[in-house]
């Protein structure tokens, strides 16, 4: 296992949002977080990436143990995340979002490694990552520019040329077209078969169920089920918390 969270919990005030969470991601998987509104996910996710930390529990990458440790420091152990709310440097071009990836792997403060420093050794990564998301072409362009699909791809483009070992990503099909979440789906594969863990949180089920080798599903801040794509389709509680009938024949 990559990922092992152990009952852990957090609240803010009188609000309960995760509690008593234990998971298991295994190594080179691709493992979903799903859920209802409300259900705990996006804390989570925030709880494992190092956002926030949690009340109780442990959190362990490998045998590394996360508590208290910042975002950043998390980073440089291998894990990367995206974020519901696409977070780019929107006056810089693509090609430098990308680039400004590169700086955990250097001493240099973000700034002045990507003003003054060597970036040039990882341009032709930083171009295979943008032809990657199939953005290549649109390297020179402002990334505020962009269509709201391809600001998704150019923030998985940034996330991955930290080169992580883990990649967490939130929500990241929200607001794609059906040709946009096809085209997500195939890099999602992609990036496991590269040897990258994945961990999505994620409402389109039709990516999940395609994509996923193990689903945990959340409900009111509590574990629900775990299992197979199929497994969670078919278990009776899933329906009636989350999916409804569309899953139950």
């Amino acid at each position: 296992m990559i990922l092992r969270a152990k009952e852990i919990s957090k609240s803010f005030g009188g609000v309960r949002a995760v509690h008593n969470v234990s998971i298991a991601v295994p190594e080179n998987s691709i493992f979903a977080l799903i859920g209802p509104n409300g259900a705990g996910k996006s804390t989570l996710l925030n709880l494992l990436s190092g956002i926030y930390q949690p009340d109780a529990g442990s959190l362990h990458l490998e045998e590394t143990n996360l508590i208290g440790l910042p975002a950043h420091r998390r980073v440089r152990l291998g894990m990367a995340r995206t974020f519901q709310k696409i977070r780019l440097f929107r006056q810089l071009t693509l090609l430098e979002n990308v680039l400004a990836g590169f700086h955990i792997h250097q001493d240099a403060p973000f700034w002045e490694y990507l003003v003054y420093g060597d970036t040039g050794r990882f341009r032709e990564e930083a171009r295979s990552l943008l032809a990657f998301v199939g953005l290549e072409a649109r390297s020179g362009e402002r990334a505020g520019a962009l269509p709201y699909g391809q600001q998704r791809m150019l923030e998985i483009a940034r996330a991955l040329a930290t080169r992580p070992r883990l990649f967490m990503l939130d929500e990241p099909a929200a607001g794609l077209n059906a040709a946009e979440v096809d085209f997500l789906l195939k890099r999602l594969e992609q990036i496991g078969r590269q040897g990258v863990t994945v961990l999505v949180v994620e409402h389109n089920m039709d990516l999940v169920m395609n994509v996923a080798h193990r689903v945990f599903v959340m409900d009111h801040g509590e574990p629900l089920f775990e299992g197979t794509p199929r497994e969670v389709q078919h278990d009776p509680a899933v329906i009636a918390a989350y999916l409804g009938g569309e899953f139950a024949s």
